[in-house]
């Protein structure tokens, strides 16, 4: 008999809701299945949410301000994301423990976290004193944030999207010439550019404890210290970007497809690349595009994959998908 072939993964989607308004775009997803995104409620004011199965969607209230966002969510349940302060600022916050705390800014009036780390490690964007550029930050310490510079000068923008265990950042920085390139910071190294796929810009969007790095060039990309930049592909179309990665390798993202919507644009589909190679079309809620923000650790050969997919009727809708990969 010839060898068994490797069986599919299993795939099933559940739609998240909202807080009330028409759009709602999930954003993290940790491994008890917790879910954080933004929502549009009953006033059209754009919300930070968490959702819990058992739960359902719940609005965080994370500042005092009208609008609010969830990026991302770590394995001990902390959030962190950006929020109006009621002063006309928007300043990064974490919630811990039912407790949010203001994490200011570099000096600016503006700053959002994107991503927060299993040791409460805060990473993310804010604009800088007497400036309206961004520059990418690390809070590696409660109370201290650390502008990590760009790769073209002071002048120059950077934004921080993610931040393993380790405390290592990656995100994208404009270069001297004003090119946005990936980049990966660390506290030994500082701040090195990662290149691109040719002549396209370049963002990295997610690290794992691996040191593995994905984003986006054109095409979505795998780096890693040993084979550098490599290009992951597409489901067809022209166009990919993959947005997170987690210990395991899997990697998710949104691709074109191609297929052609009803307007004539292409078809984007959220994906999911598993260590094997293979690129798999997570599907939609009924509709015709959606998109994977990010992935869960694996938990019993499942992993979790958070996202938005259009439903039938064409409105945007935070998704959970459930892979079992085994």
């Amino acid at each position: 008999m010839g060898l068994e072939a490797a069986r599919a993964p299993v795939v099933s989607i559940h739609e998240l809701g909202t807080l009330g308004g028409a759009v709602s775009q999930a954003k993290a997803v940790n491994r008890a299945g917790q879910v954080v995104g933004t929502s549009r409620d009953g006033l059209g004011r754009t919300r930070a949410f968490l959702w819990q199965e058992n739960l359902g969607i719940v609005d965080l209230k994370p500042l005092t301000g009208v609008n609010t966002s969830a990026n991302d969510i770590n394995e001990n349940g902390e959030i962190t994301g950006g929020g109006d302060t009621g002063f006309g600022d928007f300043h990064a916050y974490l919630l811990s423990e039912g407790t949010s705390f203001d994490l200011g800014t570099l000096g600016g009036n503006e700053s959002e976290a994107l991503a927060v780390n299993r040791r409460g490690q805060v990473a993310g964007h804010s604009r800088i004193a007497g400036a309206v550029v961004k520059h990418a930050f690390l809070i590696a310490d409660p109370g201290s944030m650390v502008d990590l510079g760009s790769l073209g000068g002071g002048g120059a923008m950077s934004i921080a999207h993610d931040v393993n265990d380790a405390g290592a950042v990656v995100g994208l920085a404009e270069t001297s010439t004003g090119r946005p390139h990936a980049f990966l910071w660390t506290a030994a190294d500082g701040l090195r550019d990662l290149g691109a796929l040719g002549a396209a810009p370049s963002m990295a969007l997610g690290i794992n404890n691996r040191a593995e790095v994905v984003g986006g060039s054109g095409h979505a990309f795998l780096w890693t210290e040993q084979a550098g930049m490599v290009d992951l592909g597409t489901l067809g179309g022209r166009t990919s970007c993959a947005n997170d990665i987690n210990d395991l390798g899997c990697v998710v993202g949104v691709s074109q497809t191609d297929v052609t919507d009803a307007r004539g644009l292409p078809v984007t589909r959220a994906f999911l690349l598993t260590p094997d190679g293979s690129m798999l079309d997570l599907g939609t809620l009924g509709g015709e595009h959606s998109s994977a923000a990010a992935i869960s650790e694996e938990e019993g050969g499942v992993v979790r994959i958070a996202g938005h997919s259009h439903d039938v009727a064409g409105a945007v809708r935070a998704a959970v998908w459930t892979v079992r990969l085994t």
